[in-house]
């Protein structure tokens, strides 16, 4: 709970987005006929603060506190063992796991990148593209859907400086797009990163989807609403993948969710389905291999066995889970 309820501070501290890059934004998107109007998304703070009742003073620590995950999430993080456990004394550990089948993805590899719109290849397949704020794990993301080190991670925010263009073959492409917010690069370089992702999401005619990516431990932050606004301006089909799931307890990653999850049904273009993974672990990555295969019209292709198999090994889940429960009962 510490994590995911340590960023919960507003303003927050140490300001991460780039005053230059994100205000230019914001006098677009706020002015309308002389006026300026409220933002579309709320982030995860002030979502939590629209839960308390206007005559009470309470923390953001005990608006989270209270409240109420979705069961059905609950029961698949428990299932992919998504998320992680709070320990306690009495503790009863389980002897099975999921057995979840394998989505195999075709040999991607780095084929291009571009710093300016003159520079995009040529757009011949169906693309997905990832972004989010700077650190948020989308090099490690990238490197683990295509099983090698195909992108550059570092420790240090902003590593990506570029658009670069992962290919599968004659199937689809991936863009790993720079990441927005705080990074170790000079300001007048990560100032025309903003325009860069906006000239591509606008311009880009073979683009299916955009994958948000957000940190679990944080949620949605001022950057994050902005860019989401921007996304639905310019019609863009996308969908939010929470990261570094392994970092927060479970009960707290199903709320986070959400929370999130009630933000995305203000928007026109956001897919509803909220993507939970954890590059470290290697979790949740089933399900986001399985929506780029869809969206790209790949479904018949690579998963025309998969649907029977993944029944047949949540059968096996859940027939152990009911012997487990059983004994426990006994």
């Amino acid at each position: 709970m510490a994590l995911a309820v340590a960023s919960m501070r507003w303003p927050p501290r140490g300001a991460l987005l780039l005053p230059a890059q994100i205000a230019p934004l914001r006098r677009r998107q706020q002015h309308s006929g002389g006026r300026a109007r409220e933002p579309r998304f709320a982030t995860t703070v002030q979502a939590l603060q629209e839960q308390a009742r206007p005559d009470e003073q309470v923390s953001n620590r005990q608006l989270f506190a209270r409240l109420q995950p979705d069961p059905r999430t609950m029961e698949r993080l428990d299932m992919l063992q998504l998320g992680s456990e709070k320990q306690g004394r009495f503790v009863r550990r389980r002897w099975f796991r999921y057995d979840e089948p394998d989505v195999k993805l075709p040999h991607i590899h780095f084929f291009a990148g571009a710093k300016s719109a003159a520079s995009f290849p040529a757009a011949t397949l169906p693309e997905v593209g990832f972004v989010g704020r700077s650190n948020v794990g989308k090099s490690t993301l990238v490197n683990q859907l295509c099983g090698a080190l195909a992108a550059r991670v570092s420790d240090r925010p902003g590593l990506t400086q570029q658009l670069n263009f992962y290919t599968a073959g004659d199937d689809f492409h991936l863009v790993d797009m720079p990441g927005y917010g705080f990074a170790y690069a000079k300001e007048e370089v990560t100032q025309a990163w903003l325009p860069l992702i906006e000239a591509y999401i606008r311009q880009r005619p073979t683009l299916r989807r955009v994958m948000l990516l957000l940190d679990a431990r944080h949620g949605i932050k001022a950057g994050d609403r902005d860019f989401m606004d921007l996304l639905d301006r310019t019609g863009t089909k996308y969908q939010i993948v929470l990261t570094k799931c392994d970092l927060v307890h479970r009960i707290d990653l199903a709320k986070q969710h959400l929370l999130i999850a009630r933000q995305t049904e203000r928007s026109r273009g956001c897919v509803p389905r909220v993507l939970m993974v954890s590059g470290r672990q290697r979790t949740g990555l089933n399900d986001l291999r399985k929506e780029i295969l869809h969206v790209c019209s790949l479904g018949q292709k690579y998963l025309a066995t998969h649907k029977k198999k993944e029944l047949a090994a949540q059968a096996a889940y859940h027939e152990q889970l009911r012997t487990f429960n059983d004994t426990a009962r006994s």
